[in-house]
């Protein structure tokens, strides 16, 4: 393992952004919906991915690539969360759009759907198929997540039968402590963001990290600790979660419920940021993410030139999520036929723009491309 040093961070240059991956934890369609019986209301959401005008709406856990040109002029390339359904994403996009060697991974967190996909980064690595090994940047308390769910993926005397697991250098990065690809030029700003809260009962504990607090105990009739023979209640802890800026032009924060004060300092510092990705799990808000009106307040405060929003469940239809989105703007927007739902969604957004200010807004989706120029602009390949 390795350790990062701060340094300030270099004038942005090209950067091209593939979106592996757009959905929550479930990621759609759920199979629940696809065999549903006759007599349920159909999710209009999960059968449309059946058909090529729905391929919108297959939501794959939220992952990210990142290339850019580093200072070598060599193209190099960052991904951000492999969960479960990595592999099947790179398998898609990998060869569309001529990705191949991994220079970084970066962890957000230790949930399933952002760490469970590192198994199959062995396809790189295995036999030097496509490299030796592959650069692994995770917080602490990640790394001992990782350590006690996979040993074999930090240790290979863990490793059962032939030994055939990935080849990973581990990097432990902390809480705002800028950190560089490979001697590319390219700097990433981790800070740490609440997703959610974590709940553990005695004798369990949180493992001491840079990336925890110290957790809040209950009072019981206004002690701090149980007398003999009563139970404890459980302790609440936030859940941290790393969100990055990179190159100081794009902020990403794909699971957050809230943004502490410090993480805001940090991602207000350095100017106006050309790509927001955004969190938005829903219309209404939930314990671990964003919802609507939580996501365009962040817009609005950010008011970076272009705003995504990602991680979306199967309640809505893509189509309704670009017109729930538009309403950050001027764009005309038709409610006339449109259900209970997106007009709520259309109300939430605009109760959030400031003094009528317009904002830039659409959801992302499996598969979309954007790049951001060295001047900060920015165009995509379905909304341009």
């Amino acid at each position: 393992m390795s350790s990062v040093s701060p340094i300030v961070e270099t004038p942005p240059s090209e950067i091209e952004l593939i979106f592996l991956g757009t959905g929550s934890s479930s990621s759609v369609p759920h199979l629940d919906c696809l065999t549903a019986p006759s007599d349920r209301l159909p999710c209009r959401t999960c059968l449309s991915t059946l058909n090529q005008e729905g391929k919108k709406n297959i939501r794959r856990n939220t992952s990210l690539a990142v290339r850019f040109t580093g200072k070598d002029q060599k193209k190099a390339t960052v991904i951000i969360d492999v969960g479960k359904t990595f592999q099947v994403a790179a398998i898609e996009w990998f060869p569309k759009y001529g990705l191949r060697e991994i220079d970084a991974v970066l962890i957000t967190h230790a949930h399933a759907d952002a760490m469970n996909g590192l198994d199959d980064l062995r396809g790189w690595t295995l036999r030097a198929a496509i490299q030796q090994h592959i650069d692994v940047y995770v917080s602490n308390e990640t790394f001992r997540d990782v350590e006690r769910a996979f040993p074999y993926l930090v240790s290979k005397e863990f490793a059962s039968g032939g030994g055939d697991v990935p080849e990973f250098k581990w990097h432990i990065i902390e809480d705002k402590v800028p950190f560089e690809i490979k001697n590319t030029g390219v700097w990433i700003t981790p800070f740490l963001v609440q997703h959610g809260r974590l709940f553990t009962s005695p004798p369990m504990f949180a493992a001491p990290s840079p990336c925890t607090t110290q957790p809040t105990t209950p009072v019981i009739s206004g002690r701090s600790s149980p007398r003999v023979g009563e139970t404890s209640l459980p302790k609440v802890h936030p859940f941290w979660c790393f969100g990055f800026v990179i190159q100081n032009a794009i902020v990403y924060m794909s699971d957050v419920s809230r943004i502490p004060q410090d993480a805001w300092e940090l991602i207000e510092s350095g100017g106006r940021k050309s790509v927001l990705v955004i969190d938005c799990l829903r219309l209404r808000p939930h314990t671990s993410h964003m919802g609507v009106r939580d996501a365009a307040a962040t817009v609005q405060r950010i008011a970076a030139e272009r705003s995504y929003l990602i991680g979306f469940s199967h309640e809505l239809h893509h189509e309704e999520w670009v017109t729930i989105a538009k309403a950050a703007g001027n764009d005309p927007i038709d409610l006339s036929n449109m259900s209970r739902s997106v007009r709520e969604g259309v109300a939430m957004i605009r109760k959030e723009k400031v003094n009528g200010e317009e904002r830039w807004v659409r959801p992302t989706h499996d598969g979309l491309r954007v790049l951001v120029a060295g001047d900060g602009s920015v165009r995509d390949e379905t909304y341009d």
